[in-house]
């Protein structure tokens, strides 16, 4: 059995390397507490396997790591170099003993203490544009959706026929436009991520999805010579795709992928 913290996948986001440590922690001590529930050991057996645990994948002890009761930023940015977790951390070793007390710590400074700060801080700011009041009537998923959109990009090739619009040179029934629904249509989670933030400039979709895409996307044909060589550019202003006529469904989706995992640019033209 995998035991996973309720806090586990919000630390994932915020702290990867600390979840993933503190994951591993969180093994270690459910072994703990199960040779320690063992009516049928003796406590001398008990002992006996509780020195015998090894942090899991590994041969190494728990002691060995020389961790203390401190949370380590993973940047310089952050103004300092280490927090204790609790009065006189740092000269507290993490021990099996303890190793309860130093998870619920360390989740508890990133995910509260440690930022509650800067959380009212935003929270002042936040409520004198929009009242806090009026946000209760939401769920933390419904809230979320509004500010942020549609992390998850869903759509159907019904969608892309209804709310996506070929122009100068495409039309509904052109097959390089039929052949770039399909493509989408097939995108992976990431891939979708990725098309969204190349064709618009942003990762996710409005509420709604597609039919709230505002401009709606535009795909023109792209002129000029390179045949299957030449890349698909963008306007993400106006959401503006501009496709060349590709030989293959199969050339455009390497040709779309390309451009789509380009780091830190915009191709406009």
């Amino acid at each position: 059995m995998v035991f996973r913290h309720p806090q586990q996948h919000g630390l994932h986001r915020h702290e990867p390397y600390l979840a993933k440590f503190l994951g591993s922690l969180d093994v270690l001590a459910e072994q703990k507490r199960s040779i320690l529930s063992d009516t049928v050991l003796t406590e001398s057996q008990k002992q006996e396997n509780l020195d015998g645990l090894n942090l899991p994948g590994t041969s190494a002890k728990l002691e060995d790591l020389c961790v203390f009761f401190q949370f380590t930023p993973s940047s310089k940015v952050y103004g300092y170099t280490e927090f204790d977790l609790k009065p006189g951390g740092q000269h507290i070793p993490l021990s099996l003993q303890n190793i309860e007390e130093y998870c619920d710590l360390s989740r508890s400074f990133c995910l509260d203490t440690g930022i509650r700060r800067q959380m009212e801080a935003f929270k002042g700011g936040f409520n004198t544009v929009f009242s806090l009041s009026h946000v209760k009537m939401f769920t933390p998923q419904e809230f979320r959706l509004l500010l942020c959109g549609e992390m998850s990009p869903d759509w159907s090739r019904d969608d892309l026929l209804e709310y996506t619009e070929p122009k100068f040179g495409y039309t509904r029934e052109s097959s390089g436009f039929l052949n770039l629904v399909e493509v989408l249509v097939e995108m992976s989670g990431p891939e979708r991520k990725n098309f969204l933030q190349f064709a618009t400039g942003c990762s996710s979709l409005p509420p709604g999805g597609l039919a709230n895409l505002n401009p709606r996307l535009t795909v023109v044909r792209k002129e000029g010579e390179g045949g299957d060589s030449c890349l698909p550019s963008v306007n993400t202003c106006v959401h503006y795709l501009k496709l060349p006529e590709y030989s293959s469904k199969q050339v455009l989706r390497e040709r779309l992928l390309q451009s789509t995992q380009e780091k830190g640019s915009i191709l406009i033209s």
